[in-house]
């Protein structure tokens, strides 16, 4: 089996790079492309040339690979669906016995609904579909997408990367006692950071030890640090910034709880199943893969959206419960080991071979 594989180089460049691993391991003849946008391109034109131009060397290289299956990492949202249709265009052009498989990073409700040429042009063409979540491949069910034609997949996990740090805390000036919460994601209403804060406002209250880290960045960023001030927390919650996400491990191996009261439509959000990987306890909303995987009290606590209040009421919870942080943590460690490259890249290949 001959795969090309549409690697984005800007977001889960080493999930994708565990999976070729994996995929040239297990026997497939697997190549690489850029699919799209690094960063290189900026404004309407300069991302529709770059759309043509990733499609172009996705021909070029599929020709010369002679390739059977083109793996193309992409969502399913109004911007991916214009840049998949001209991709999946060009390219059944070159050779419309072409397979071309779409792994969706998050799908939009809204749009698997809507009344869209271009989403029936890609659900069309498109030889399998994978979701990240139960969830996701039932909306495309009940669109009329055939079963076979949906399935559901993960994203890697490796546990291995995650390594304790005895002096995590004092580097970071903290003391032992000190219980470090763990946000990672964009800073925009849907990923829940305003509740966070909202929810750290009543752990100082509380007088809970305490040190909340937020990492990431985003279009709220002033808000939390206005919210930080209002509040005084500025002992209590810091703001390192976007970090590359090799830098973020350390965080995710010493916290002693990941908080993401998400409702944002990602489809297996990477920031609690790195959490998961670390063996860290979780506070989340029951959402998507989180759902698919992971049991109240076993593996996490869960909270509803926008709902600082309980938000508050699970940290203070989980923050004073040791044995159940310690059952948690022993849970996530080997619920990671149904995310390992190889167990994710065995099924994709049965998937292969049925398309």
């Amino acid at each position: 089996m001959k795969i090309l594989f549409g690697l984005h180089g800007t977001t889960h460049t080493e999930i994708a790079q565990s999976e070729i691993d994996a995929f040239r391991k297990a026997g497939a003849e697997t190549e690489a492309c850029a699919y799209g946008n690094w960063g290189t391109a900026n404004g309407m034109i300069n991302s529709l040339k770059l759309v043509f131009q990733n499609a172009r060397d996705l021909k070029k290289k599929a020709a010369i690979q002679k390739t059977d299956i083109v793996y193309l990492n992409t969502a399913f949202d109004n911007k991916t669906l214009v840049r998949d249709s001209i991709t999946m265009f060009i390219l059944k052009r070159y050779n419309r016995n072409l397979k071309i498989v779409l792994k969706f990073h998050g799908s939009e409700s809204n749009v698997v609904f809507s009344k869209n040429l271009l989403k029936n042009y890609v659900l069309r063409k498109a030889s399998l579909l994978l979701t990240l979540s139960q969830e996701e491949r039932n909306n495309f069910l009940r669109i009329g997408v055939p079963p076979e034609k949906v399935q559901v997949t993960a994203n890697v996990i490796q546990k291995d990367l995650y390594v304790p740090d005895p002096a995590f805390k004092k580097g970071l000036g903290l003391t032992e006692e000190t219980n470090v919460l763990l946000f990672v994601g964009r800073f925009m209403h849907e990923k829940g950071i305003l509740d966070l804060v909202e929810a750290c406002k009543l752990l100082k209250e509380a007088d809970v030890n305490f040190c909340l880290f937020c990492l990431g960045n985003g279009p709220l960023v002033e808000e939390v640090n206005s919210l930080i001030s209002k509040y005084g927390l500025k002992d209590n919650i810091k703001l390192p910034g976007h970090i590359p996400e090799s830098e973020t491990r350390r965080y995710y191996a010493n916290c002693n709880v990941l908080i993401l009261p998400t409702y944002h439509e990602e489809g297996f959000p990477m920031a609690v199943f790195q959490a998961v990987g670390a063996g860290r306890p979780v506070i989340t909303t029951k959402i998507r893969a989180a759902a698919d995987y992971m049991t109240e009290n076993e593996h996490c606590l869960w909270v509803e959206k926008k709902n600082p209040q309980q938000v508050y009421q699970q940290i203070f919870a989980l923050v004073n419960n040791k044995p159940l942080q310690e059952k948690m943590s022993v849970n996530n460690l080997a619920l990671a080991e149904k995310f390992t490259a190889e167990k994710i890249v065995s099924k994709l290949l049965e998937y292969f071979k049925t398309i």
